[in-house]
């Protein structure tokens, strides 16, 4: 299955939607960026819920956050 008919599909996860998004924008790809906005839209309305990005303190769960958090600064 290819990426269109995985998207149409609804099979990829919030996290895998981010990373699809940001090389959908770089190549301005519409067409996938259209499918993202609806498959975003489908997991909502199934009641899903992405991951959160930050742990009870506050502080950012991935290395590259915390990195990006600090130079920030």
């Amino acid at each position: 299955m290819n990426r269109i008919e995985k998207l149409k599909n609804d099979v990829y996860s919030f996290e895998e939607l981010d990373t699809l998004e940001k090389n959908a924008i770089k190549l301005r790809d519409e067409e996938t960026l259209g499918l993202i906005i609806r498959s975003r839209a489908s997991k909502t309305a199934k009641g899903e819920k992405p991951k959160s990005t930050v742990d009870a303190d506050g502080r950012p769960l991935t290395k590259r956050a915390r990195r990006d958090e600090k130079a920030k600064r």
